[in-house]
This record gives structure tokens, C-alpha cells and sequence, in this order.
């Protein structure tokens, strides 16, 4: 397990609209407060495709999701600058089971970039990141109703499949 922050996985990527964003590893003291601005103001449809259900955040919940170890807990974010000083735009993050190998990814976008290339763009990077990192397989599990994200893990390569017992498809990519 490493709390050494992973510098080597910081990158500065272009959305549709030029706007530049910095794609970097979750710093949890820096980034708390901007994490739950992001996540608190999501509308009711973006909140309900990133956790399968409605659920309002906490600054307990998001206290919570900053305990990464830049191991198992990895967690990539986008940032941009808006009248001079930071905001986080998008949060990819998985979470590693050890004794698999594989861990299962999630990511969102705020409504304010969603549709300008943000997502895709930050979820290539994080396979990227965890194909780096030594992990085996990501997967997911994807609403329905979302063809948005669906289109874009097709596109990044995952086998998707409809699971019956649960009522949503689970996205599959193995990286070994």
C-alpha cells in the first residue's frame, strides 16, 4: 500500500470546446471541499446514472471517497479553472480487490461538460492508469436508460452484458 502521491499519473487534457482540463490523482486535503461542491450540485439524472440509485451527498460520504491509497483506492480527477480558481469537473475512481485483481470503476461528469469529451477522454486515462498500476480486469455496472456511458465503454473496448438478477448491464475489460 502507497500514501506516496502518484505525480507521474498528473496530465493536462483538451475537451471538444479547448477548454483545458488537469487530469490528476485525488489530493484529499486539497480536494475535499471542491469534491463535494461537484458531487452536491449534480442534478437528480447525473447522480442517479453515477450510483444506480438517488442518493444526496454528505460531506461524510465524500470524506469517505477521499480515503484513497493510490493502491487499491485510486482516484482520478478533472479540474479546470473558472474565475481564478479550481474546480473539479469529472471523478473516475476504482476500487481494487487484491485477491482478484479486479476492480470495479465508476466515473461522472458534471452536467456543466457533459457531451464536450470529458468523460471518455478521463476514463481512457484511468485504464490507463490501472493497467499501470498492475490491475487485472475493470468492470462496472451501468444503468439502462444510460447510452451515454454505455456508447463510451463499447468504445474504450469493455465486453458489455445484460445481468438478469440485477436489472442492469455489467461492463467488462480485462487489462492482462
Amino acid at each position: 500500500m502507497s500514501l506516496i502521491y502518484p505525480g507521474q499519473f498528473e496530465t493536462v487534457i483538451k475537451l471538444r470546446d479547448g477548454t483545458e482540463a488537469l487530469v490528476r490523482p485525488l489530493k484529499p486535503s486539497e480536494d475535499k471541499d471542491k469534491l463535494f461542491e461537484m458531487y452536491s450540485t449534480l442534478s437528480k439524472e447525473t447522480n442517479y446514472y453515477r450510483f444506480l440509485n438517488y442518493q444526496p451527498v454528505t460531506r461524510w460520504i465524500v470524506e469517505q471517497w477521499c480515503d484513497v491509497n493510490y493502491d487499491d483506492k485510486m482516484t482520478i480527477l478533472a479540474i479546470v479553472k473558472e474565475n481564478g480558481r479550481e474546480r473539479i469537473i469529472a471523478d473516475s475512481r476504482y476500487y481494487l480487490d487484491k485477491t482478484t485483481g479486479e476492480a470495479e470503476i465508476a466515473i461522472v461528469v458534471h452536467d456543466d461538460y457533459q457531451g464536450k469529451g470529458i468523460g471518455t477522454k478521463l476514463l481512457a486515462y484511468t485504464i490507463e492508469v490501472a493497467r499501470k498500476m498492475g490491475v487485472k480486469k475493470l468492470y462496472a455496472f451501468l444503468s439502462p436508460t444510460n447510452r451515454r456511458i454505455i456508447h463510451v465503454v463499447k468504445t474504450l473496448g469493455f465486453t458489455v452484458k445484460w445481468v438478469f438478477d440485477i436489472g442492469e448491464y455489467r461492463a467488462d475489460l480485462p487489462l492482462q
